[in-house]
């Protein structure tokens, strides 16, 4: 039987081969999409899955909550606190700290920089898991001396040498390597190239808003989190507010929050931390793999549905010779089954085609899908659904009466009909509202990219200085140098943007606004007084930093119209002000600057003159003489490397993830839309296919072909219209709401809605007028011919 079954099936496909090729062509790339998106929402949600105790790990962070309620979240914890949880309380295992530290790398007179290098608890290694290629846990971080590196670094550094026992010279001191580990998986949110020992016992202070460390804990076993949070509350309160009521700042406090590891990755706005994912950008990819998959498996019940007239005859034959209606249902089922199972081979091998283009893409490593769960849930999805698909068009087809199919007039037409268009809407709906989506996000980049940022950064070369105080030295010596070329037009030393030099600091600002006094936790600029002319900055009232003032270094102020307006300043030149060590009145008020990403709106800003420790030289020069300042650096620091970006770059590197993403749906779209409109030609030509003799018998009467293209298009483009209209309200409501996350975005207008429903009409004109020509172009004496 299931030989017959087999066989009737491969003629079915072999006889109507474009039939076949749309169905399962729709069907491959639905699933090819499917699967993509399911192993990149797989990948995501399982950041630091690797971990085997990951379900008993969890991050500690704090809340510096403040009398003006702008609460500051900070990833990091203070140094004593893994000491206290450790010895103190019975619950937890093990509590351990990771210390970012930046520095140079010496090797064989080679420089390195690194950015992911930590001094770390000796114990590290009994709360992750981080395989070990040469050397093990115990003996890894033992010595004062001795250094952990990873296996890209081993390969960077010493080629196909053992790395083992080597010495590496770390800011100046030479480190032994004393183990290897294996590269941490790309979907580890603590990305490691290096470990250091670390003596944390040195350090006793509970405060000093600059916290050091990652701190991480390890339960005994799983425990309720809020039971915790409450004696992390009581550690807070003996421990560090005491110290702060001691220091004047009574209005302030320390709240300790739980993270667990598994969900790091996902906690965003944490200073000090690393590049977090979206989880509501998982939830969109995961919604939309699901519709992509729906739309393909619609086409496939809606032209199964539509060619029931042609297989009429074929039951009708089977009825009179004795088959019974469950053995009909058992071979369309069969039939459904194989169509997907072909499909469904076709989609995997276009998945294993097309994930090097995902990976490039995202920057993500998925190299083993067969070993996610998703993968094998999609594939049994989709054969579940390939019964589910074909079980209506296995009911419909074997429940035609012999007596009526054998009729050479059959038609069928029953409830057929309104299923039928109510599967073209739902997937016209679906595919209008994502071009229109795809349509209104690209616009949104394209306007964050070209909005003007307040300032000139065309030409802004910002480099990196060495944060030792002995290569600081040189610093003045180099500013002197660069000022001495023709083509440099400027230079600014000191801490301002974060664009590759971290976070921007923070403290609290105390001033008076209406007779009260305010404290505000503010954004830091610590500039010199080229700055502001070197970004082409406005200043809207009062005067920029002056070298000749001598009282602007520890008392003169400049901030932003965002700062003047939380104030409630009107005359704000000359208002009382502190903050950063400094202490004085306000000199000038600079024209909001985007400093941040326009997802955030323009946080207030203080500008302060000269910085204890600066950490960026602001160079306006022409790309092309990028070699000059690089031979000029090399002269005045051989010893660290040349770290640099373009301002303008930086900024755009900002919505590299936002472009990266519209770029993905982009994709996506176009796939919806090819599939809706394969099942869309697939429908066409079934219904010409019927209405063959009909347009014969037209064309015979006189009918001209622009009467019988109208005859045939104007159901489906009625069908396309109905679906746009439903379309546009759910794209504005949709899109108005992910238009959200952007403090600076555009407005939805009647054109964002109509245009992509002109494009939508376009394509669905196009691909039915491509068959209803064909179909009515035929000579009526071949379609008549039988009658």
């Amino acid at each position: 039987m299931v030989k017959n079954y087999l066989k009737i099936a491969w003629r079915n496909l072999i006889r109507h081969k474009i039939f076949s090729l749309i169905n399962i062509g729709g069907l491959s790339i639905g699933i090819t999409a499917c699967l993509l998106i399911s192993l990149y929402v797989n990948y995501e949600l399982s950041y630091d899955g690797y971990n085997i105790k990951k379900d008993r790990v969890v991050r500690i962070t704090n809340t510096v909550r403040t009398p003006e309620k702008d609460n500051l979240t900070v990833a990091l914890a203070p140094t004593p606190l893994a000491t206290t949880l450790r010895y103190n309380y019975p619950e937890v295992e093990t509590a351990v700290r990771l210390e970012p530290i930046s520095g140079v790398v010496k090797v064989n007179d080679q420089l390195f920089s690194e950015k992911f290098v930590y001094k770390a608890d000796a114990n590290v290694f009994n709360v992750f898991t981080w395989p070990f290629i040469e050397g093990n846990a115990q003996q890894a971080l033992k010595d004062s001396r001795s250094i952990v590196i990873t296996q890209t670094l081993a390969k960077k550094y010493f080629g196909d040498s053992r790395a083992l026992g080597k010495t590496i010279i770390y800011n100046k001191e030479p480190h032994r390597v004393t183990a290897i580990l294996a590269d941490l998986p790309d979907n580890s949110d603590l990305k490691i190239d290096a470990l250091l020992p670390g003596d944390f016992s040195k350090v006793t202070a509970w405060t000093g808003f600059d916290f050091d460390d990652y701190t991480f804990v390890l339960f005994k076993k799983k425990i309720d989190y809020a039971d915790f949070e409450k004696k992390l509350a009581l550690i807070s309160k003996q421990e560090i507010q005491p110290v702060l009521n001691k220091q004047g700042a009574t209005k302030y406090s320390i709240k300790f929050n739980i993270e667990p590891l598994k969900d790091v990755h996902f906690i965003a706005g944490n200073m000090g931390d690393m590049v977090k994912g979206d989880k509501q950008l998982i939830y969109i990819f995961s919604v939309l793999a699901i519709i992509i998959l729906v739309i393909a498996l619609l086409n496939y019940i809606n032209l199964s549905t539509a060619r029931a007239a042609e297989r009429a005859k074929e039951v009708g034959v089977r009825k009179v010779n004795g088959a019974i209606q469950s053995s009909l249902i058992g071979q369309f089922l069969f039939e459904s089954v194989f169509v997907t199972s072909i499909a469904l081979v076709i989609g995997i091998a276009l998945m294993f085609i097309t994930l090097p283009l995902l990976n490039s893409l995202l920057q993500i490593k998925i190299s083993h899908p067969w070993s996610t769960g998703s993968f094998w849930v999609i594939c049994g999805v989709v054969m579940a659904s390939s019964l589910l698909t074909g079980l209506y068009p296995a009911f419909v087809l074997s429940t035609f009466q012999p007596i009526t199919a054998l009729k050479s007039n059959f038609k069928y037409q029953a409830k057929g009909l309104t299923l039928r268009k109510a599967i073209t809407v739902t997937q016209f709906v679906i595919a209008t509202l994502m071009i229109a989506g795809a349509f209104i996000m690209n616009k949104q980049i394209n306007f964050i990219q070209h909005k003007s940022l307040g300032f000139n950064s065309k030409q802004v070369l910002n480099v990196s200085l060495p944060n030792d105080s002995v290569a600081l030295l040189r610093v003045e010596p180099f500013k002197n140098a660069i000022k001495q070329l023709i083509t440099a037009k400027g230079i600014s030393i000191g801490v301002g943007f974060s664009i590759n030099n971290g976070e921007l600091p923070k403290a609290t600002t105390f001033a008076k606004s209406n007779g009260e006094n305010r404290e505000v936790i503010s954004n830091y600029f610590m500039v010199d007084d080229k700055f502001i002319p070197l970004m082409n900055m406005q200043l809207i009232a009062g005067r920029n930093f002056s070298e000749s003032m001598a009282t602007d270094k520890k008392e003169g102020f400049i901030v932003n119209e965002a700062f003047v307006n939380q104030m409630g300043w009107k005359k704000p030149i000359g208002q009382d002000i502190a903050g950063f060590d400094h202490k004085g009145h306000v000199i000038g008020v600079i024209k909001n600057f985007h400093y941040s990403s326009m997802h955030n709106p323009i946080a207030p800003l203080v500008m302060v003159y000269g910085a204890p420790k600066p950490v960026s030289a602001f160079v306006k020069i022409d790309p092309t003489q990028l070699n000059t300042v690089k031979t000029m650096w090399k002269t005045y620091f051989p010893d660290v490397p040349f770290s640099y970006n373009f301002l303008d770059d930086g900024f755009n590197a900002m919505y590299q993830k936002d472009i990266t993403t519209i770029r993905l749906f982009n994709y996506f779209t176009i796939l919806s839309i090819l599939i809706a409109c394969l099942g869309l030609y697939g429908l066409a030509h079934l219904i010409a296919m019927q209405r063959t003799k009909e347009i014969g018998i037209r064309k015979v009467l006189g009918a001209a072909l622009r009467q019988i293209l109208v005859l045939l298009a104007k159901d489906f483009v009625k069908l396309v219209a109905l679906a746009a209209v439903l379309a546009m309200p759910l794209t504005w409501f949709i899109m108005n709401k992910w238009l959200t996350s952007y403090a600076y975005h555009i407005t939805i207008n009647l054109w964002s809605l109509t245009l992509p429903v002109f494009a939508i009409l376009a394509i669905s004109v196009a691909v039915i007028s491509y068959q209803t020509v064909k179909v009515a172009v035929t000579n009526p004496v071949k379609s008549l011919k039988s009658e």
